[in-house]
C-alpha cells in the first residue's frame, strides 16, 4: 500500500495531464542509447519452450519536464533470432512514457517511470504484427555539464502475445515445416541501457 500511494498513483497523474500544458515547459530531453536485451521464453501448445535470443538494442527517449517528473516518447529497436524456430525477429517498441524523479545529489539523478504502447513485430513466428505491451523503468543520471548527462537504465518490456498467434517450426528432418501456436500471456524482455542525454 505504501508503495502505491508514494509511487504508483503519482505515476498516474503524471500520464493524465494534458498535452497542452506541454507548451509550458522550459527543456526538451533527448536521450539516445544502446543496450543489451535479454529476452524470456513463450511456450506453444505442446509445452514446449520458443526462446528468443539476446542481442543487442538501439533506442531513443525524447521527454520534456512536468512536475513531478517527466513526460515523453520511448523508441527502441531490436534485430535478433529465435531458438527452435526459423527465421529473424526484429521488435521495435514505442511507448509513451512518465517518471518521478529523485536528486540525491548536486550532479546525480535517479528516476522510476512506467511506459505503455504497442510493439511492431516481424518475425516468421508470429502472424500478428502489433502487441500491446508496457513496461516499467528505472535509472540513474550524471551530469556533466548544463545540458549533457550520461544515463544508465533498466527497463522490462512485456508484450501480450496471447491471441492466437502462431510459430513457423521446422521438422527434424529439416526439410518440412509446420505450424504450432503459441500458448504464452506475456512475452518479457530485460533491457540494460547506457545513453547520452542532450536537454535544449
Amino acid at each position: 500500500m505504501r508503495l502505491l500511494s508514494r509511487y504508483i498513483i503519482p505515476l498516474s497523474i503524471v500520464s493524465c495531464f494534458p498535452i497542452s500544458s506541454l507548451a509550458n515547459t522550459e527543456k526538451i530531453y533527448v536521450t539516445p542509447a544502446i543496450g543489451y536485451t535479454y529476452s524470456g521464453t513463450m511456450k506453444n501448445d505442446a509445452g514446449d519452450n520458443i526462446s528468443v535470443n539476446h542481442a543487442a538494442s538501439y533506442n531513443i527517449a525524447v521527454e520534456t519536464d512536468i512536475e513531478p517528473g517527466r513526460v515523453g516518447f520511448f523508441l527502441s529497436h531490436q534485430n535478433t533470432d529465435t531458438e527452435e524456430v526459423t527465421g529473424n525477429s526484429q521488435f521495435t517498441y514505442l511507448h509513451f512514457q512518465s517518471s518521478l524523479r529523485f536528486q540525491p545529489t548536486q550532479q546525480l539523478k535517479s528516476y522510476f517511470g512506467a511506459s505503455l504502447g504497442g510493439t511492431f513485430v516481424n518475425a516468421s513466428w508470429s502472424e500478428k504484427d502489433l502487441f500491446f505491451s508496457g513496461g516499467l523503468f528505472g535509472g540513474i543520471e550524471y551530469e556533466m555539464t548544463k545540458n549533457a548527462s550520461i544515463v544508465l537504465e533498466g527497463r522490462w518490456l512485456a508484450n501480450v502475445v496471447k491471441s492466437n498467434t502462431t510459430a513457423i517450426c521446422t521438422l527434424p528432418t529439416g526439410n518440412e515445416t509446420c505450424k504450432i501456436s503459441i500458448d504464452s500471456n506475456l512475452f518479457s524482455q530485460f533491457q540494460t541501457n547506457l545513453g547520452m542525454q542532450f536537454s535544449f
